[in-house]
């Protein structure tokens, strides 16, 4: 059972310098081809500043962090991904620096045909440190079963 005095939890800031190395390596490991992502003028003729951001480029942030799961004592045997929920804001690109921060916004005990079970919801909030525009909400659903 995970202590409920973790909703509200807020983890430490991190940073992480966007570089086109580390886009073009995230597009090539989900398998994606465009150009976009690997080519600074097909980046600049399509309008971006630099080379953008997959859509979820994001989603490696919120568990970047390892001790997000030591924290709130999660066993990985019993874990079960949710779904999760991405709310994107602005585009980044490389050369961008990203602040984010997760933050434990629910734990629930639910009754289910295996047994009780926790449902997590945290959220991992990002900011371009240049800017201060925010950049996207994650939102990420976890089930751990007792």
């Amino acid at each position: 059972m995970i202590d409920r005095k973790f909703i509200g939890y807020e983890f430490t800031p991190k940073e992480m310098v966007i570089t086109r190395w580390r886009v073009s390596h995230f597009a090539n490991a989900i398998r994606d081809s465009n150009p976009v992502y690997y080519d600074i003028d097909e980046a600049k003729n399509q309008g971006f500043k630099d080379i953008p951001v997959p859509t979820t480029f994001y989603t490696r942030m919120t568990f970047s962090d390892n001790n997000f799961f030591s924290t709130l004592g999660i066993d990985f045997r019993k874990l079960l991904d949710g779904g999760r929920e991405i709310k994107y804001y602005s585009q980044c690109c490389a050369g961008d620096t990203i602040t984010y921060q997760t933050k434990v916004k629910n734990i629930v005990e639910k009754e289910g045909k295996r047994g009780k079970m926790d449902l997590i919801t945290a959220v991992t909030s990002g900011k371009n440190k240049d800017t201060g525009e925010k950049v996207f909400d994650l939102i990420i659903s976890l089930i751990v079963f007792h």
